[in-house]
């Protein structure tokens, strides 16, 4: 019987972790298609398609556009590392401190004030009343604050911190209070080291946020020395499609214009960073999204 259970276990591990092994594939095959097709050159894309074997590599494409867009790309990353770490930072103190006021036993408005971020989730005031608030009221225009204050809080973020934050051993904070720890102390000498895994889970949301962010520029900034990396990139892509779909403007009829490998070349370019990243915080993103989602 032994035997039977060890091998039936057995057989179960190997068909989970082949189950995940062909996941994993599935989910890693279109960045490897999107490296490949980025060093391939424009004439092969257009006379055979995208392959996953090219027949020769290419740096055409990466060429073209840091020729024409480098020093604006150098000022953009510039721009978008500033938002995504100030921006960050910003949220994460925000969303702890909001998450830590709505979890605290005793306090007589912790429910008005979770209901008033639970209804930011349901119902909002439209485009026209955000971009007016935005951009006459708070002055959020061709600044950087523009591109960090309107995503100061996700209410999904805070809710999942605050999940955190209750499943701690509600007696290890009363003790806290009894031997005379105010609320400060308590939040930053007992709740945030117990929470790190949280606190990671939603640095890497806010940051993924931040960094992946056009919309914000898009709305609310002119000026090109304010441009993100998302936003250039996204400009560049609808200039190029402007000028390959208008074969007769001047440009285009002396420039062969990467319309297709750009797609690839732009997306490496985007999530460049972000892959560097994460693989170092990856075992405390998993462990908070999984305990987050439990707790509370």
């Amino acid at each position: 019987m032994k035997k039977k259970k060890i091998t039936g276990d057995k057989v179960l591990i190997v068909s989970f972790y082949l189950l995940l092994g062909i996941m994993s594939v599935i989910c890693i095959f279109p960045i490897v298609f999107a490296v490949i097709g980025s060093f391939t050159s424009e004439a092969e894309v257009a006379n055979h398609g995208f392959s996953l074997i090219p027949d020769a590599l290419s740096l055409e494409t990466y060429k073209y556009v840091f020729q024409t867009q480098g020093g604006k790309l150098l000022n953009a990353y510039k721009v978008s590392l500033i938002n995504t770490f100030a921006g960050t930072f910003l949220s994460v103190v925000v969303t702890v401190c909001y998450a830590y006021v709505i979890s605290v036993k005793g306090f007589k408005h912790s429910s008005k004030l979770a209901f008033f971020a639970y209804f930011t989730m349901l119902f909002n005031g439209g485009m026209m009343a955000w971009y007016l608030i935005c951009t006459k009221y708070l002055g959020l225009k061709d600044n950087m604050l523009a591109m960090i204050l309107p995503y100061t809080m996700n209410v999904f973020n805070m809710y999942l911190m605050r999940n955190f934050i209750k499943g701690l051993p509600y007696e290890l904070l009363e003790s806290a209070k009894i031997d005379g720890a105010g609320h400060f102390r308590i939040l930053g000498q007992i709740i945030l080291p117990l929470s790190k895994a949280g606190i990671v889970t939603i640095s890497l949301f806010y940051a993924l946020q931040y960094w992946n962010d056009f919309y914000l520029p898009l709305m609310l900034i002119n000026n090109e020395k304010y441009y993100s990396i998302q936003y250039i990139l996204y400009k560049m892509m609808s200039n190029i499609q402007f000028l390959a779909s208008n074969p007769s403007s001047s440009l285009a009829s002396h420039v062969v214009l990467p319309a297709q490998t750009i797609k690839m070349a732009i997306t490496c370019i985007a999530i460049g960073p972000i892959i560097l990243v994460y693989p170092f915080i990856q075992k405390h993103f998993v462990k908070g999204v999984t305990v987050g989602a439990l707790k509370g």
